[in-house]
């Protein structure tokens, strides 16, 4: 390592964290109603936008802005360019805080904020990282540039906007997950069923409504059906003969019984971490004959082939590999009334598997169901070849500077990396320590703050010189 880079960072680090408390004082979250032109996310993410770029200028660092979408900070020369890509836009702050979010108050050694852990800090931490390889004079054969995005939290509109503007990396990474290095992430399928019920009830028992879930990524732990002239008893008896209690409750409105189904919350990367309520509740509507033939056959049918499974085994469509595991669904959200139904997944699926093969698979299995079938996100797997030559350099580096293991991770989410190829995951998050990324009070230790821009600073120059 070059020990004049880790002097560089330490004395910046008192400038790198008022700056940070700064820039976390800047909202940057996505204003839909604000977007236009001018400011294509909004008007705060495009002062955080700027904010960055001026700080860029000053520390004597070459930079661009690319149409309010994205910009960049670059340093060295030479005709190859590895690409780091952060992100400037933060989620909304939530509530719970015990600080105010967008102040950047530092506590017992911890810097508090939206944006801290994801993405501001690391942010900071690799422009800082740029300054320091710039101030040393060591020689560089690459360039290093630093692609900043805007909409990484909403749907990475601007990285996609980057792509198509500008110049991509030979290689890269992001630090924006967490160590040591991400190499290979799942690929993310969301579809959904939708189901016209144009048949009358025929019966005094009537289906009224289903409700589950709040986002398709997430496993459901609750969901409810209001069913209209059924015997309460009846249903009673039901959840004690199939084991249910605990797991389905009833309580009588003025619209009918309601089933309240409980579950267990998760990630949908992770469903087997969860108990899905969706997937409860509509297994149990098989047993109650209820009017509206086409509404009944239509769950009785799903659930039949989903059972409580989250491997798709019943459907049709469960795989493996050594690199990712295996293939995960999630039935995230449900949405019924007396005339329509419609269900929501999530399917993560491993990097070697072909996202199209698992499409024709899945709409064989429902093709007898008369369901509309909608592909609402397809995002292709990452997978970088472990041998490649970035990759053991940054792991020669994160072994050299905190004595651990470099182990390669895979992942069932998403991160910026799958819209570039040749980059990877690469901290800030160390093994072991809470992930703070969306949550109340999120922070970032200082000692951590200042560990990962020497890891940065070193694996850069690492990849340039």
């Amino acid at each position: 390592m070059e020990h004049i880079l880790n002097i560089k960072i330490d004395e910046y680090f008192d400038e790198l964290v008022k700056n940070l408390q700064e820039f976390i004082k800047i909202p940057s979250v996505l204003d839909e109603e604000k977007m236009d032109e001018s400011f294509p996310f909004g008007p705060k993410i495009d002062e955080a936008l700027r904010w960055i770029l001026k700080k860029g200028e000053e520390l004597g660092l070459k930079t661009k802005n690319v149409d309010g979408y994205a910009g960049y900070v670059e340093i060295g020369n030479g005709p190859e360019m590895v690409g780091i890509l952060g992100h400037i836009d933060v989620v909304p702050a939530g509530t719970g805080w015990s600080v105010d979010p967008f102040e950047g108050q530092i506590k017992e050694g911890k810097l508090y904020g939206r944006g801290s852990i994801d993405d501001k800090g690391p942010t900071l931490a690799v422009l800082y990282a740029l300054k320091a390889i710039e101030d040393s004079h060591l020689p560089v054969s690459k360039r290093a540039r630093f692609i900043i995005g805007t909409d990484e939290e909403t749907g990475a509109r601007c990285i996609k906007h980057y792509l198509e503007k500008e110049e991509q990396p030979v290689c890269g990474f992001s630090p924006d997950a967490e160590f040591p290095i991400i190499y290979a992430e799942k690929g993310i399928l969301r579809f959904e069923l939708i189901k016209n019920f144009d048949d009358s009830p025929g019966s005094e028992v009537i289906l009224k409504k289903i409700r589950g879930g709040t986002r398709v990524n997430v496993v459901p732990d609750y969901a409810e059906a209001v069913i209209e002239g059924v015997d309460d008893q009846k249903i009673e008896s039901k959840i004690r003969e199939h084991g249910l209690a605990g797991k389905i409750y009833i309580e009588k409105s003025l619209e009918g019984v309601i089933l309240k189904a409980k579950g267990i919350s998760a990630h949908a990367s992770y469903p087997g971490d969860g108990e899905n309520a969706i997937q409860i509740l509509l297994n149990f509507l098989t047993l109650i004959d209820f009017g509206g033939k086409e509404a009944k056959t239509f769950i009785d049918a799903v659930a039949g082939r989903l059972k409580m499974e989250s491997d798709g085994k019943t459907l049709g469509i469960s795989c493996s590999d050594e690199i990712s595991g295996a293939l995960t669904i999630n039935l995230g959200v449900a949405d019924f009334y007396e005339k329509r139904g419609s269900l929501k997944f999530d399917i993560r699926y491993p990097v070697t598997e072909d996202g199209n093969d698992i499409i024709a698979n899945l709409k064989k299995a429902f093709d007898d169901l008369g369901a509309e079938f909608l592909i609402n996100q397809h995002k292709l797997p990452l997978y970088v070849e472990p041998e490649n030559g970035f990759i053991k350099k940054l792991q020669g580096v994160y072994k050299e500077m905190t004595g651990d293991e470099p182990k390669l991770l895979s992942i069932g989410g998403g991160t910026y990396c799958r819209n570039v190829k040749n980059t990877v995951s690469f901290g800030p998050v160390f093994p072991g320590q809470k992930e703070l990324a969306h949550q109340k009070d999120e922070y970032i230790a200082l000692e951590d703050l200042r560990r990962i821009a020497k890891i940065y600073v070193q694996a850069i120059y690492e990849l340039i010189k």
